[in-house]
């Protein structure tokens, strides 16, 4: 009867980028709590190889290949790095998924790294509900966004800075 129950949760895969592991897993690990979800925390091969006293936790790791499996490429372009991180990374990706759902264990929904943004297209190929985890304030996204819109010009050169929305003014520092 366990066994029933326990399949019947939603089953989530957490898919941080690499430095935003620690971030994701605390979510996870309140999400899982709760216990209507099952959480299976996703990890690159590499990050797994090199990960020191990763601890075992209360649900499953599993791996993928974001195209580095021995560590980044330094010869590499950024454009070489984040194209090849998009193909394989969408591909083993998939290929997770497939497994995943052949062995019994489907996945409803994925709670993904903004940094792979590919991983929504995956997880729109396969029908799954998909959410961005943003390791960052709000107010740190209104930022950087507001950068890329040309509204904030760098390097700044104002002794404060207004950005529209609520934030108080802010100091370049």
């Amino acid at each position: 009867m366990e066994n029933d129950k326990e399949a019947r949760k939603p089953h989530c895969l957490s898919f941080p980028l690499q430095g935003h592991v620690n971030p994701i897993l605390q979510f996870s690990k309140r999400l899982q709590h709760k216990g209507r979800t099952r959480v299976t925390l996703v990890v690159t091969k590499f990050f797994l190889k090199t990960a020191q006293d990763f601890p075992a936790f209360s649900f499953p790791v599993e791996t993928f290949s974001d195209g580095f499996d021995d560590g980044l490429d330094e010869k590499l372009e950024p454009e070489e790095s984040y194209r090849r991180c998009w193909e394989v990374g969408s591909a083993t990706l998939a290929q997770l998924l497939e497994k995943l759902s052949s062995s019994g264990c489907g996945v409803d929904w994925l709670i993904y790294d903004p940094f792979y943004p590919w991983a929504l297209v995956v997880a729109k190929k396969f029908g799954l509900t998909a959410a961005m985890f943003f390791t960052q304030s709000n107010s740190v996204n209104s930022i950087y966004f507001h950068a890329h819109m040309g509204e904030l010009k760098l390097p700044l050169s104002e002794a404060q800075v207004r950005i529209s929305g609520r934030l108080p003014a802010l100091k370049p520092e």
